[in-house]
């Protein structure tokens, strides 16, 4: 075939063939990079990314708070359930 198409294959083949092995291990693959270094070096890299506390907005925090109260007030729900379930005569 003497098309484009013909050609821009060919030259695709070429590139594919002169392509490095894709087996070969990349600095640029985290699996690597952590496979070969030390325990202690991991964790130290791990510490250098923990985020801390990230700060919520007003809106998020009250959502939060409500959240924790209702928890509260079903736990004291369920202990009153459980409590007049194992006493029903009074």
């Amino acid at each position: 075939m003497n098309s484009d198409y013909a050609r821009a294959a060919e030259s695709h083949r070429e590139v594919d063939e002169t392509a490095p092995d894709s087996k070969q291990i990349t600095l640029k693959d985290p699996r690597a990079v952590l496979s070969m270094l030390e325990v202690d070096q991991v964790v130290a890299a791990k510490r250098r990314t923990h985020f801390g506390r990230q700060r919520l907005s007003l809106r998020t925090r009250v959502l939060l708070w409500c959240l924790r109260v209702y928890v509260v007030l079903m736990l004291v729900i369920v202990a009153i359930s459980v409590v007049r379930a194992l006493h029903p005569g009074r």
